[in-house]
């Protein structure tokens, strides 16, 4: 089994009295994209930067890829990253920055052209960086990333300020990302998103670690089944008893089973032996932001888009 390609123990960062993290333990495993989910201010950039050595930690340890704690300067190559907003020369082109950067960083010459391709960008690769759109300015910010082949890519907060159109560009080209082999640390404060680019996730409330998990498996914790029959007050007893249900409760003039969807015909089943029918059934829609809800305790707009 791979070692997990990113691991910290009691992370914490102090800000004289404010605490932007706390003791925070995180185990990513090598490839696909995790995400680190929280509202502003929930300390998601705070811990990118102290895994990058760009920010000292207060306590705590940091291991990446497996080796002794800490960043060691040799780790750096083998990681690229957008923290915040990527800054490129305005009067540049697309091309011309990358060739820049490369100039700094090192790689092939041919990386540019075939970075510019894989994030569509090759078509406008001579025009200024002034006149592209904010999600073309995203994309060269990944193909930025990309440079030197890195095994591990942090972005933060990639789809910012983007409308619709170029959330899904940047979204998609994420995904991708994910499935080379690469390992990606996606931080943001928009939970379908995460939800649609995320193989598993950390959520961030006020700089403590809240859950951790598969997305998968976090938001299967919430299944549920809806549902009415000839006489709820017999149903709830009935379905109370039965072991592979969590909980019953009353929401909305229906019953509420915290049950997976396909167990629905035993719940029906086990209702039929005590001459009790189902009037309407439906299974319950199932989200991370009904997880993220759920764990938090609190309004997903205050949680999602508040301030620092």
């Amino acid at each position: 089994m791979d070692k997990p390609v990113i691991e910290t123990r009691g992370l914490s960062k102090r800000y004289g009295d404010v605490v932007a993290v706390k003791d925070l333990s995180l185990s990513v495993e090598t490839g696909g994209v995790f995400g680190l989910l929280g509202p502003n201010g929930s300390g998601k950039t705070t811990t990118m930067g102290m895994l990058l050595g760009l920010v000292r930690p207060t306590a705590g340890s940091i291991r990446l890829f497996n080796e002794p704690e800490g960043v060691p300067r040799e780790a750096l190559h083998r990681i690229g990253a957008i923290v915040e907003s990527p800054a490129f020369y305005p009067h540049l082109s697309g091309r011309s920055n990358l060739c820049y950067f490369q100039g700094i960083l090192g790689g092939r010459p041919s990386q540019v052209d075939q970075l510019l391709d894989s994030v569509g960008l090759l078509e406008r690769a001579d025009s200024r960086f002034s006149t592209y759109s904010l999600g073309m300015k995203q994309r060269l910010g990944v193909a930025y990333a990309l440079l030197g082949d890195p095994e591990l890519i942090f972005l933060d907060e990639p789809t910012n300020g983007l409308d619709p159109a170029g959330m899904a560009e940047v979204r998609d080209l994420i995904k991708g990302l994910g499935t080379e082999g690469r390992t990606v640390l996606l931080s943001s404060h928009l939970l379908h998103e995460v939800e649609l680019v995320c193989d598993s996730v950390a959520i961030l409330s006020r700089g403590e670690l809240i859950a951790q998990g598969r997305v998968a498996d976090l938001v299967s914790a919430q299944a549920a089944i809806r549902f009415k029959t000839t006489d709820d007050d017999q149903a709830r007893l009935v379905v109370s008893a039965l072991d592979w249900v969590e909980e019953v409760r009353e929401e909305g003039g229906y019953l509420l089973a915290s049950a997976p969807a396909e167990r629905s015909h035993e719940l029906t089943a086990a209702l039929a032996q005590h001459d009790v029918w189902i009037r309407e059934m439906a299974p319950v829609e199932v989200s991370l932001e009904r997880y993220f809800l759920e764990v938090t305790g609190s309004d997903a707009n205050e949680e999602t888009e508040g301030g620092q």
